[in-house]
């Protein structure tokens, strides 16, 4: 797991005060959300660099858009695991650790859409 999101499940942990078993079972709880990321990610950048190697080729306009509502439902698929990975971890809150739920989401919020409100966040090189 990277190091970003290792800081990131620790400071979710911390935020929320986590018991050491809350602690485990959001572990591995990362860890499977993770792995079907980073699988979804592997996929959807194999549809991705066939999509545009079709500039070199000869494909149909049927392909093309096949190939890109493929990409979309990837994409989609990217949120609905985080979002049901999100909602798994507030089901394991007791109602003290719920009170906070909402704060962490919203300091966490920034990371998880990729937004440029985040802090640190490294500037993109120009193409």
């Amino acid at each position: 797991m990277p190091m970003q999101q290792r800081g990131l499940k620790d400071e979710i942990s911390r935020e929320l005060n986590f018991t050491e078993e809350q602690k485990a079972i959001f572990d591995e709880m990362a860890e499977n959300h993770h792995e079907a990321i980073r699988e979804l990610e592997k996929q959807e950048q194999e549809l991705l660099r066939s999509f545009f190697q079709q500039l070199s080729l000869d494909y149909s306009k049927e392909n093309k858009e096949a190939q890109l509502e493929h990409i979309l439902q990837l994409e989609k698929d990217k949120i609905i695991v985080t979002y049901n990975h999100f909602e798994e971890l507030k089901e394991m809150c007791n109602e003290e650790q719920l009170k906070r739920f909402d704060r962490v989401m919203e300091r966490i919020l920034p990371v998880l859409i990729n937004s440029s409100d985040r802090p640190m966040k490294p500037e993109r090189p120009p193409f």
